[in-house]
């Protein structure tokens, strides 16, 4: 079986509500750290894709939320995440191995609305990862706002079930860099995740020492174990457990009200 201890995808789940900028500036401009703390260990060559998803949401008619997110690759209302992901079946692009090309796709990042961070890192969930076998697949989450105050918590909370098991599946490296929220605190119980809880809610994590924690993040990805296929074998997931590859898009927005 192929070594795989040298292989990342990594996609950083950004809230981009109004309050995250500087939690967006914080990532573009110390992700290098990410880098230096993945290759602390000198003996091993890493080979690293990224690629993020930055979201928010905004209310519609008769309280319906739309949910728009955009990537490295698309970042306009009529080409975002959720039509490359499930309207046209995945055939869009995702992930760069080039830094610089990651750190500019977070430079048009634009912050607006609410959150939706549930339905968001589902989408996450989605992106064409490489094989379990062959890859450390890592997804790290970030926001200011505890679960329970985003846009529609008591519609998202029915699926963390789910999105806890497809985690698993999926042997995803999850890290939740959050409030305190019980939501996330249940979170975190899926195998090979890690919940650095931020103690001031400052307005876009604007306390947060991002050399220092995407550093460790690095470090905790650099020694984690991959999947072994040969014990486990392949598990079949449930794409969009939302239901994103019936909502249609309109102006980068889907309308999740008959969700509730």
């Amino acid at each position: 079986m192929t070594s795989t201890k040298g292989v990342a995808d990594v996609v950083f789940c950004l809230d981009a509500s109004d309050s995250m900028k500087p939690c967006i500036d914080g990532v573009r401009t110390h992700i290098g750290s990410f880098l230096e703390g993945l290759k602390s260990d000198q003996q091993r060559a890493w080979d690293v894709r990224f690629d993020f998803v930055a979201h928010f949401t905004v209310k519609g008619e008769e309280d319906s939320i739309g949910h728009a997110h955009f990537s490295l690759y698309h970042d306009e209302p009529k080409n975002d995440v959720l039509d490359n992901l499930y309207l046209k079946q995945g055939t869009g692009r995702f992930f760069t191995s080039n830094i610089d090309e990651f750190k500019r796709g977070l430079d048009k990042v634009q912050v607006l609305g609410d959150e939706g961070p549930l339905v968001a890192l589902d989408s996450c969930l989605d992106f064409p990862w490489r094989k379990a076998d062959e890859c450390h697949r890592v997804i790290v989450f970030m926001t200011d706002e505890p679960f329970e105050t985003s846009s529609k918590p008591e519609m998202e909370k029915q699926f963390l079930g789910q999105i806890q098991q497809k985690t698993e599946d999926l042997k995803i490296l999850l890290f939740i860099i959050a409030p305190e929220s019980p939501t996330y605190e249940e979170l975190s119980e899926v195998d090979k995740s890690e919940y650095e809880v931020i103690e001031s809610q400052s307005s876009g994590l604007a306390d947060v020492d991002f050399k220092k924690l995407l550093s460790s993040i690095g470090k905790s990805v650099s020694v984690s174990t991959v999947f072994q296929q040969a014990l486990y074998g392949n598990k079949e997931v449930n794409r969009g457990i939302f239901g994103q590859a019936n909502w249609g898009s309109i102006g980068g927005a889907v309308d999740t009200s008959d969700r509730t």
